[in-house]
């Protein structure tokens, strides 16, 4: 019986916005040295990376059109070639194309990235500018972003009059951008270089006494640094900015926001500028904050806010937009890109337009003016301290896997066995998980485990797994890699320095009975720990897509040293490991000897893989899928 599909035909619920465009859309590139400042430590005057390297794509008003509009894969170069220019022990040369198939295959647009970089935009390269003066709009990218990543609102403002100057997104050297303080003020003095740039080089003809200002995304922190510290600046729009915060997904990244916060780099309730705050839908849907920090209900002046109930955060760049990957990231951000017209043609000249696009959207049940909610109750932690041991001659379990069940807290024991696990106090009612390999598991009721003499002292049992024959035949065996075999440098993924029991993997699809494993091999791209780590191979069995379990009788360890990187071949003959069906195979990052940095990381490659890469914060989490791409896991099989 053929099967029956259900086809839903949508309507978009966008609407037209006439703001009067009467420019055409010129792009000018600059590459700029800010000589008050030192980027590469340590270095001569005579080194190319001496003084800060600062890049500054502008979008500006003209009135003549001439040769053919640029390609968003003309955009996508510039960042390949900063990639190359900011720092000197990498080559980056062509990363566009894995950049351009990692957004298709994230998006769901198909495989070939190919598409994303033939998209026509309507900005044209070195147009003369227009002589009359615009306002001066400034744009803080994304985490280590760059225009192209909302070149559509940015082309669309200079069609309407502004002059726009893009702000990439990099760090102090070697140009990696994180959520540590000292990064972001690298944005912010980029962008103040380029005011000053600009006034100094008045030949796109800006008027300084406007101007507004767009955060993306990380770059919403930068600008409510630059706004705190420049009050000529009139209008902040925010795009789902970070310049707002909710506590209680990620402690390093917790740890790093708070740091900002506490430095009293911006203090919104003394700043006096028009603020319009537009939010993703999405959020909040799998973790529930502890606290939050709300830069919109600290300011104390004009604002607006506005939430995208079904929105994601991806949709607030233009990327799914323009690859059309759902009708839905179409709708929003068309209307993400008329508000912020909107918003700074009323804001910065006085045009009386904003409120009719906004009470537009106001008639639609997708938007809303209520921010979040969340609960303000002070967390209260306790600690649980162990030793896990074996039943039947008390001798301590290393590595074993012990956390809350289905819950992002967990750890695995050292090699004395001992562990050290922290609670909040809603765990109180949940269930910790002890599992080993070659152990029965055993699970405890948190408020049980509260009440025992610590340390505690937990015990395994032995599991005793009876193999299933393997019958091996004369014939010659066939050789085979199966998996992702990508090595790529440029698209990777990893865990942070203090993840223990972390765990990623990908489904391998097992193709013939009696699949012998010879050896499991992957790709480290970036190696920045200190420490030397230790991984666990695991192999599961498959249930729903997800990992169900371990299949393995005694544990495989991988030794990885500081920085090391490269391919890494693990010999698996001597496990006897034979394989019926299709399996999930992951890393799991078990101890380190040492001690790891704040934020320091190890990432490995990951490329095209139909099934993605899988993933879990800690010991017993749930698996989630990760990433449309798969993590670079292979195996080298006989059948």
């Amino acid at each position: 019986m053929k099967k029956i599909q259900l086809i839903i035909i949508i309507t978009l619920l966008t609407f037209g916005t006439n703001f009067g465009q009467t420019f055409y859309a010129g792009f000018k590139s600059f590459q700029l040295k800010d000589s008050t400042r030192i980027y590469k430590p340590n270095t001569e005057l005579s080194d190319s990376l001496h003084y800060r390297p600062v890049d500054l794509d502008i979008w500006y008003p003209s009135n003549e059109k001439k040769g053919k509009a640029l390609k968003s894969g003309d955009l996508f170069c510039l960042f390949e070639q900063r990639a190359v220019n900011y720092q000197d022990n990498e080559d980056y040369t062509g990363i566009i194309n894995d950049l351009a198939q990692f957004y298709v295959v994230e998006l769901g647009a198909g495989t070939d990235g190919q598409k994303l970089l033939n998209i026509e935009t309507k900005s044209f390269s070195n147009l003369e500018p227009s002589a009359t003066k615009y306002p001066v709009i400034v744009y803080m990218s994304g985490f280590n972003g760059m225009g192209f990543e909302n070149y559509k609102i940015l082309e669309e403002l200079a069609q309407n009059g502004f002059l726009v100057v893009s702000i990439w997104s990099v760090g102090r050297y070697p140009g990696d951008m994180t959520n540590q303080k000292e990064d972001l003020l690298e944005q912010v003095h980029d962008a103040e270089f380029a005011i000053r740039y600009l006034k100094e080089n008045d030949s796109l003809n800006a008027d300084f006494n406007n101007i507004g200002i767009i955060g993306c995304s990380w770059g919403g922190m930068s600008t409510a640094v630059l706004v705190d510290g420049n009050p000529n600046i009139k209008a902040f729009v925010s795009l789902d900015g970070t310049e707002t915060h909710y506590f209680g997904e990620e402690d390093e990244n917790d740890q790093f926001i708070q740091e900002i916060y506490d430095s009293g780099l911006f203090n919104p309730e003394t700043q006096n500028i028009k603020y319009l705050y537009l939010e993703s839908g999405d959020k909040l849907d799998e973790f529930q904050p502890l606290k939050d920090y709300n830069y919109f209900r600290e300011l104390n002046s004009k604002k607006y806010y506005l939430r995208f109930k079904k929105s994601t955060h991806a949709d607030f760049t233009c990327i799914p937009s323009i690859l059309e990957s759902s009708d839905n990231s179409v709708q929003v951000y068309d209307n993400i890109k008329n508000l912020t017209v909107a918003f700074f043609k009323e804001s910065l000249e006085n045009k009386d337009v904003f409120q009719s696009v906004w009470e537009k959207l106001m008639a639609f049940d997708y938007t809303t003016e209520e921010p979040y909610n969340i609960s303000k109750k002070t967390e209260t932690t306790s600690e649980i301290v162990g030793v896990v041991v074996d039943n039947e001659n008390d001798k301590p379990l290393q590595y074993v896997s012990i956390g809350i069940l289905n819950k992002e807290t967990g750890t695995v024991t050292d090699i004395n066995g001992k562990f050290a696990l922290h609670l909040k106090e809603e765990f109180e009612n949940d269930t910790i998980r002890i599992s080993s390999i070659g152990y029965k598991t055993v699970e405890i009721l948190v408020k049980d485990l509260m009440l025992k003499k610590q340390p505690v002292s937990i015990n395994l049992d032995e599991q005793i797994n009876e193999l299933d024959e393997v019958v091996i035949t004369a014939s010659e065996f066939k050789k085979k890699i199966l998996g992702n075999e990508t090595e790529s440098k440029f698209m990777s993924t990893g865990f942070s320095y203090d993840q223990l029991g972390a765990e990623m993997g990908v489904k391998i699809n097992i193709r013939k009975k009696q699949t012998f494993v010879d050896a499991f091999n992957f790709n480290i791209s970036h190696n920045r720990l200190s420490a030397k780590s230790i991984f666990r191979v695991n192999f599961y069995s498959v249930e729903n897509n997800k990992p169900n379990e371990n299949i393995l009788t005694e544990n495989i360890l991988v030794l990885i040293e500081p920085k090391q990187v490269g391919k890494i071949t693990i010999d698996l003959k001597p496990y006897n490991i034979v394989l019926n069906n299709d399996v999930i195979v992951t890393l799991e990052w078990v101890a380190s000897d040492g001690e790891n940095n704040n934020g320091e990381a190890i990432f490995f490659s990951i490329g095209m893989f139909n099934s993605g890469t899988l993933y879990k914060k800690s010991s017993q989490a749930k698996f989630k899928k990760y990433s449309n791409m798969g993590v670079g896991f292979n195996i080298d099989v006989r059948y």
